[in-house]
């Protein structure tokens, strides 16, 4: 028997991480949630765009802010003006070449396929490092879920795509830290987060996989056109 695609937008690998609940009954509560509530009318993807001109080696912070200026909405222009201003000159002074994957999303469950959120790559001294941006102030992922995120990166994209060479991942989290209600900018590497074992990972992507066609098959979720953004071809593991 063929099994029908979702009809709903299936969620990224970081959406996949932060999904809520122990079992896949509360999980698909989780997903109900997420997936009735009304998105806000802008995104990251320009600040994300020009964060990666400043690791492919534009190191003008007052440029790269300028790019900005092409958001129509006040509060997306000065959210993704705050992102450039922390994530980028993390790239200031460093010496990288930046690359990309052809697209693919990642596979788990029955023929489900998830978007990496992955803008891109770049080599520094000899290493090939996947860079993660997670730009949001609130709503993120904890340190262990930011572990799962790095494990799907490592275990599907690193070991299969570079085995042999030296890689890495650089995760830059900019959420707001709760005592002080400003954003940080905290960055992980593989040696500083713990990487899920293949077991708990297949454990929790069954759960995922559950819940998710719990909710698609339930008639809970509102109508709404949920026609997803198209691939940025500036991007292609960024869906």
């Amino acid at each position: 028997m063929t099994r029908l695609m979702p009809r709903y937008p299936v969620p990224p690998v970081p959406e996949l991480a932060r999904a809520g609940g122990s079992t896949v009954e509360e999980m698909a509560n989780w997903w109900l949630v997420y997936y009735d509530s009304e998105p806000v009318p802008w995104n990251y993807l320009c600040g994300t765009k020009i964060v990666r001109k400043s690791y492919s080696g534009l190191h003008n912070l007052r440029l790269l802010l300028a790019g900005c200026e092409t958001e129509k909405i006040d509060q997306g222009r000065r959210s993704n003006a705050e992102v450039v201003t922390l994530a980028a000159p993390r790239a200031f002074g460093r010496q990288m070449q930046v690359f990309d994957l052809p697209r693919r999303q990642f596979p788990f469950g029955r023929d489900i396929r998830s978007g990496y959120r992955i803008p891109f790559f770049f080599v520094e001294s000899g290493v090939v490092k996947l860079y993660h941006l997670q730009p949001r102030k609130g709503a993120s992922v904890t340190r262990d879920q930011m572990g799962m995120i790095a494990t799907i990166y490592k275990r599907f994209i690193l070991n299969q795509e570079f085995y042999g060479q030296k890689s890495d991942v650089e995760i830059v989290d900019l959420a707001v830290d709760p005592g002080t209600k400003e954003r940080v900018v905290n960055s992980y590497s593989l040696g500083e987060l713990e990487l899920w074992s293949e077991e708990r990972l297949q454990d929790r992507l069954t759960m995922v996989a559950e819940s998710l066609d719990r909710v698609w098959n339930s008639g809970l979720i509102k109508v709404r056109d949920r026609r997803g953004r198209r691939p940025d071809p500036d991007m292609p593991l960024f869906d």
